[in-house]
């Protein structure tokens, strides 16, 4: 897994840099801390570079995201060194002092120029499964120096992104998805956010209309049966799609928000870019779109 983290000097980056950490520790990800400063040539000149605030934030969004590897065995540890026994041509062991590189890759990466374009460009290119973001959630889920970042990022990556919008304690999490177009590794990565933090699953699904079709009632059982053969007991049930756009709206108050949006699923045809802008802008949790 492949996490891209955009940052910058903001508060709630630090946020973004937290729960990045956290989903790291749980699934050993490669990954990326990026800062974007606007002045692309200041950026350029070497001599001034260290100087530059972002930069000193982006070294100290490092090291705040190693503290949660301090316990022996990190994966990213950039160099391990001791001694051990090596087999030799002849047959013979040696006790050799051997330096070995961290397994996964924890980069800390800056650009320059426009902020949302170069952070696209850098998913893209890095080929990031996730994306993550903070946004000023008390200014309708801002960035500083590019108000609608947030929302330019998430409707143009072809990964997931998770927008980090609060600072209180996620305690619930509410999935929605087309349960008959579901991956595993989508009902992974929510397993993932309920295990760190440790929060109460409802998982809903959708439909036209007020009766179940047999597919839809056995595509909803299988996801059940996942999440209890992993120990949560999540509560399930179906939304209409004429309902959906409230129903969010009134969960967001106190839940983070998880959406399966697949190209060809019921949830994408049902949720337009600007219904989900106007989601993450609202919203005063989290809210975590997977692809």
């Amino acid at each position: 897994m492949r996490i891209l983290c955009a940052v910058d000097e903001s508060p709630y980056s630090e946020y973004a840099i937290r729960e990045t950490a956290r989903l790291a520790m749980n699934t050993w990800a490669n990954v990326t801390i990026l800062g974007v400063h606007r002045d692309s040539a200041l950026v350029k000149r070497a001599s001034a570079r260290d100087d530059v605030d972002l930069v000193k934030t982006l070294r100290r969004y490092r090291e705040l995201f190693l503290t949660y590897f301090q316990e022996s065995g990190s994966p990213y540890d950039t160099k391990r060194c001791g001694y051990e026994f090596m087999l030799l041509a002849n047959g013979a062991w040696e006790d050799l002092y051997l330096c070995r590189s961290s397994m996964k890759e924890l980069k800390v990466r800056l650009r320059a120029g426009n902020m949302s374009k170069a952070i696209l460009a850098e998913a893209e290119e890095d080929e990031s499964d996730l994306i993550v973001i903070g946004c000023d959630h008390d200014r309708g889920c801002i960035w500083e120096h590019e108000a609608a970042l947030p929302k330019k990022v998430v409707n143009g990556v072809s990964c997931s992104a998770l927008v980090v919008t609060a600072r209180k304690k996620i305690k619930n999490i509410l999935c929605c998805l087309d349960q008959q177009s579901v991956s595993q590794e989508t009902l992974e990565m929510v397993n993932q956010m309920v295990t760190i933090h440790k929060a109460r699953l409802k998982i809903v699904g959708l439909s036209k209309g007020k009766e179940l079709k047999p597919d839809v009632d056995k595509s909803m059982q299988f996801i059940l049966d996942y999440y209890l053969a992993r120990e949560i007991t999540p509560s399930i049930s179906i939304v209409d799609t004429s309902e959906l756009e409230s129903f969010l709206a009134q969960e967001s108050e106190q839940a983070l928000i998880a959406l399966v949006m697949g190209k060809k699923s019921l949830l994408s045809k049902t949720l337009s870019k600007k219904k989900v802008d106007k989601l993450v802008e609202a919203s005063r949790s989290s809210v975590l779109i997977l692809r």
